[in-house]
């Protein structure tokens, strides 16, 4: 479960958050003095805190420290009745989440408590993937040593070390996600976030919120903007997946950010802009992307230069004999298996395949194949599921 520690001098504000928290699923820890809260906290982990600012005894800022120093990866919310310019630096300055300003809205709490949890996450997520990045990230991990795949190291190459923006095209199940956080992690922002963001399917104004974030509501000007996954990516990489189906209104916005390196207008005045890099992906064709106009021109123009079109493995089919050794090695990595190959006759059916679905269909049948199999054999083609090979057989007999 998601962990919170809620600190106040008030028990009753402690009783209040702790209750509307729990509805939402957290697992709430409280305590009513700093000095109780870094009691707790050093007898086990949070997620977040969520703490007052002035209580007797140690302060919310001694807490933040306090925290820093034994988890430095939980994430800090203050609260306080009198929010001054002062406090906010200070509580930033000791790596503060945010700062919300009494009287409290139940809303806005539960909300800032997600996002901080959110970024928590996205940190241990890329602390993963940079100790992972070794062998999941380099060229080596690209499986495959046809002409096509070798095209496409060297172009990723080219671009992984630039700044400018990168639109990466290729069908659904081609490795879009991956090439991104390739991008990524082989370039100079790798110390910084990959914060995704998946636009399929994603009605219009929830993914606005979710890219910029909330401003603060009119006559509200002590309530803090609410973070969107842009100010997240600040000095790292923003990743759309699916661009053309963000909706027009959304990427005017993100094309107003890459051509006047600022904040769109939802980010409160007087924020910094988020310093970020664009990599984007379609499986729609760049052309049929400019003839429908779901995709403002200037932001396909600034695209342009970084295209990087990822074949699908219809046009690699000599790397199907790799990808099905890679896959079937790393399934028996999973299952503690040790499945001896595929056969002659099995590799005679899934090579000559088109694979509709790209690696991912690949990599989703020999793990499914897998399963099912014993230890110590081989996969057969007996194994093989009948719809692969009646669309061989349906392909074999086309008329020409």
């Amino acid at each position: 479960m998601k962990r919170i520690l809620v600190v106040d001098d008030e028990p009753a504000i402690v009783s209040l958050l702790s209750t509307i928290l729990r509805e939402k699923g957290w697992d709430v820890t409280g305590a009513t003095s700093g000095t109780d809260g870094i009691d707790k906290l050093e007898r086990g982990g949070y997620d977040v805190i969520l703490t007052d600012l002035s209580m007797p005894g140690d302060s919310g800022i001694a807490l933040l420290r306090a925290a820093k120093e034994i988890h430095p990866d939980v994430e800090v919310i203050l609260m306080t009745g009198y929010a001054t310019t002062d406090t906010a630096i200070e509580a930033m300055r000791g790596g503060a989440f945010h700062y919300l300003v009494k009287p409290l809205k139940n809303e806005e709490v539960v909300h800032l408590v997600e996002k901080a949890y959110s970024q928590r996450q996205l940190i241990r997520e890329n602390r993963f993937l940079k100790a992972e990045i070794r062998g999941d990230y380099q060229i080596q991990s690209v499986v495959g040593d046809s002409e096509a795949v070798v095209r496409l190291i060297a172009s990723l190459q080219g671009i992984s070390n630039a700044e400018e923006p990168v639109l990466l095209a290729g069908e659904r199940g081609t490795g879009r996600s991956f090439f991104a956080r390739f991008i990524h992690f082989n370039g100079p922002r790798s110390g910084g976030l990959f914060v995704p963001v998946y636009c399929a399917g994603v009605p219009e104004a929830r993914l606005a919120a979710e890219l910029f974030g909330h401003p603060p509501a009119a006559g509200e000007r002590n309530t803090p903007s609410r973070p969107g996954r842009m100010d997240l990516a600040n000095h790292g990489t923003l990743y759309l997946a699916d661009l053309g189906e963000a909706g027009r209104g959304i990427l005017e916005r993100v094309e107003q950010h890459i051509a006047a390196k600022a904040v769109p207008a939802a980010a409160a005045a007087g924020d910094a802009a988020p310093d970020i890099r664009l990599v984007a992906s379609t499986a729609v064709p760049v052309e049929e992307l400019a003839r429908q106009g779901s995709v403002p021109a200037g932001l396909l123009r600034a695209l342009e230069a970084g295209t990087v079109r990822i074949p699908p493995l219809r046009e690699r089919s000599e790397d199907v004999p790799l990808l099905l050794h890679h896959f079937l090695e790393e399934s028996n990595r999973e299952r503690k298996k040790s499945l001896r190959g595929f056969t002659s006759a099995a590799l005679s059916i899934l090579e000559p395949y088109e694979w509709p679905g790209n690696v991912r269909e690949l990599r989703d049948l020999v793990g499914a194949i897998a399963a099912r199999k014993k230890q110590g054999t081989m996969v057969d083609a007996s194994d093989i599921p009948p719809e692969i090979l009646y669309r061989r057989l349906r392909k074999k007999n086309a008329p020409v």
